[in-house]
């Protein structure tokens, strides 16, 4: 996502949208790919947020 859309967004509309993405249970995936991406160094530099994605997917799978 763009820095710019999401900064544009409500808080209402991310919570909308984060709504929408576990009920139709895209979150998993969604995060996945995130995390697959930056571990491919496709996104270098970001190991506090791979931890951080890791333990989010972790609770996503529960």
């Amino acid at each position: 996502m763009s820095t710019n859309v999401k900064a544009k967004l409500t808080d209402e509309e991310k919570e909308l949208l984060i709504e929408a993405l576990l009920s139709q249970g895209y979150a998993y995936e969604v995060v996945d790919s995130e995390l697959k991406d930056l571990e491919y160094e496709l996104k270098p530099g970001y190991e506090s947020k791979v931890r951080r994605l890791n333990g989010l997917l972790k609770k996503l799978h529960n």
